[in-house]
This record gives structure tokens, sequence and C-alpha cells, in this order.
């Protein structure tokens, strides 16, 4: 209902915004209402994910992300609470009683954000820490539009007796949480953005290739991200871990449609030796949440793929740590490393089920 509703509920919103603060319309002139129209649809958009799955706490760590994007943009404090607080009265006010009712909770996790002091994040290019040396210098080369000194950095790392999994961790994705942080906050551009996940993506991709790969264990594992979640990297860097500690892989890559991981798993489970005895998927966004809830509904609905445990990892996973069962799958990862322990519990090795 509340997404069938939210242009209009955002239209409502930015209408109370501007009549209890009519000195908006001078401010920002012509285009403030599209603006400002814009931030509230967004905010729906997110409430209608938090709410698919019962999870306040989501909404709130959602919109205490868009108010540091908004103060990074200089938006004054009283502009920020007014939007938020016309957006929660026209919910009321709109909904029918029952679901404005349920959303009650939600509206009430946002508000609270407003009471929390702006944080003074110091990026990844200002620490200074040892530890963060290679990625900090990974992200510049690559701020720098030089992906072969990327590349170098982390080639000499391995060299030097850093795992493929330590480079994952420590250098790559730290990196790629600041660029997606700075683009957030306006330090970077979507064009840096994208370089910085292209030329990644290039560098993974031959980092994985000069690793080698064990002999596989017989356990096998689809990995992918749900239907509209167009990232990769993260699921891909999983699967690679998990070839390295025996898996084989079926990589499907991103917006893979719940049905398909269905279909595939079924088809599998008719061709000898090559059953799935795991689905690994991520969200890497709030907004393929409810993506995530179709595919564990897909799974629990085949007689097959019902049998075989579902991982699943992503941003919204590290926000609230309950969300994985919550939403029924078998396990959630926070980190890669996570993912690959809990693929071995999920499913151990015959090695470590006979005790070697």
């Amino acid at each position: 209902m509340i997404e069938s509703m939210q242009r209009g509920l955002a239209d409502l919103a930015v209408d109370a915004h501007f009549d209890a603060d009519p000195a908006l319309a001078d401010r920002y002139g012509p285009m403030g209402r599209r603006i400002w129209r814009t931030e509230a649809q967004a905010r729906v958009i997110h409430l209608v994910q938090a709410v698919a799955c019962a999870r306040p706490r989501l909404f709130g760590s959602h919109v205490a992300w868009a108010i540091d994007a908004l103060r990074a943009r200089h938006v004054p404090e009283e502009e920020i609470r007014g939007h938020l607080e016309a957006l929660a009265v026209t919910l009321q006010a709109e909904l029918p009683e029952d679901v404005a009712a349920a959303v009650r909770p939600f509206a009430e996790a946002a508000l609270a954000e407003l009471a929390c002091p702006a944080r003074d994040e110091h990026g990844l290019l200002d620490d200074q820490s040892q530890d963060s040396t290679l990625s900090r210098l990974y992200l510049l080369h690559l701020l720098q539009r030089d992906e072969r000194e990327a590349q170098s950095l982390v080639e000499d790392a391995m060299r030097a007796g850093m795992s493929l999994a330590e480079v994952y961790e420590r250098v790559v994705t730290p990196a790629l949480g600041e660029i997606g942080r700075m683009w957030h906050l306006q330090e970077a551009s979507i064009a840096d953005e994208h370089y910085c996940t292209s030329a990644t993506r290039s560098i993974i991709a031959r980092l994985r290739a000069a690793a080698g790969t064990p002999r596989p264990d017989g356990r096998r594992a689809l990995c992918c991200s749900v239907g509209g979640d167009l990232h990769d990297i993260g699921i891909r860097m999983a699967a690679d871990l998990l070839e390295l500690d025996g898996w084989t892989v079926d990589f499907m890559g991103a917006n893979m449609p719940a049905a398909e991981v269905v279909i595939s798993v079924e088809h599998a489970s008719e061709e000898p030796g090559r059953a799935f005895d795991l689905v690994v998927a991520s969200a890497s966004t709030m907004l393929s949440i409810r993506s995530m809830m179709d595919l564990v509904e897909a799974m629990h609905a085949s007689p097959i793929a019902r049998t075989v445990p579902l991982l699943v990892g992503g941003a919204p996973f590290s926000a609230d740590a309950g969300l994985a069962t919550a939403l029924g799958a078998n396990a959630g990862a926070e980190t890669l490393s996570e993912a690959v322990l809990a693929a071995a519990r999920l499913v151990p090795s015959t090695a470590a089920r006979s005790g070697r």
C-alpha cells in the first residue's frame, strides 16, 4: 500500500514542509519543491523496504545516512527536521489507521536520529594508521585513474605474504567503502565511483586468476546478487574465497531473479554430482531487502531448494545483525571471512566431517 502511494505521500509531505516553513520557497526558488520531493520519495522507498521486514532500526539507519548527506550539503538543521516531521505527519494522516499504527515505530526511529549529533567522520584518506596504508594508497591510485599502480600495489602485497583474503578484506573492501562514502558526501563524483568500481572488478579478476585453484572438495555453491541489485564485487570476492576453501562455485553475478535461482537449484539436483549444497546471496543496499525476501520465499516454496541452506550478506546485514534470521535465511555474514566460516559450518567439507 505504501509503495503504491509513494509519489502522493512524497508530494503531500513536501506540501506540509513548505506550509510549515514558507521561507523555503524563497530559499530554494522554483526548483525547491522538486528537490525536496526527491528527498521525500527516497525516504518512502526505503520505508517500504524496512516495513516489509518489520525492522524499524533499518529505516533509522537509512535516515541517519540521509541526514549525513544533507548536512554535508549544508542543509540547515531546521530544514532537515522539518522534512522528517512533515513526512511523519503525512504518513499518520494519509494512511489507513491500522497501517499508520504499524508505521509509527519507523517514523519514531527516524525522528530519533535528529537527536544524534553530527558525526565527525574521518575518511580513509585521513587515516594515518599503519593498518590502513595499503588501502589508502590503493584508493589514491584509483582516484588518480592509475589502475596499473593499484594493481602493482596489491600484487606486491601478495608477494610479500598477504593472502588473497587479506587483500580483499584489508585493502579492497575499505577502499570501496570509502569511495562510496565520498560519493555520498559529495567528496567524489559519480565518475570517480564508477572508475574505482570498474578498475577494482578488473583487478580482483586478475588477482583471483593468479591465486590458482585448490583441488575441489566436492561442495558446490551458487553465488549471486539478488534481483534488482546491480552490485557484484562483494559477492564476486566471496565466491573467490569459497573457491580457495575448496568449493566449486557457479557464479551467477548481479541481478539474479529469485525464480531463476530456484530453477538453477532444481535443475542441478537432477544432474549427478552437480547438486548445489549452498546458495550464497548478496543484498548490497537496503533497497534490495524485498528481493532477498522474495528469494527466501521462493526457496522455501520449492521442495528441492528448501533443503539447500541459504547464506546471505551485504551492507544491510552489517547494519542489523538479526536481519538474516528475521528474513528466514540459514545464516548471515558481515565480512568475507565470516562468509567462508559460515559456509563451512552450514556444509562441512568431507575432511572436516571425518575429523581430518
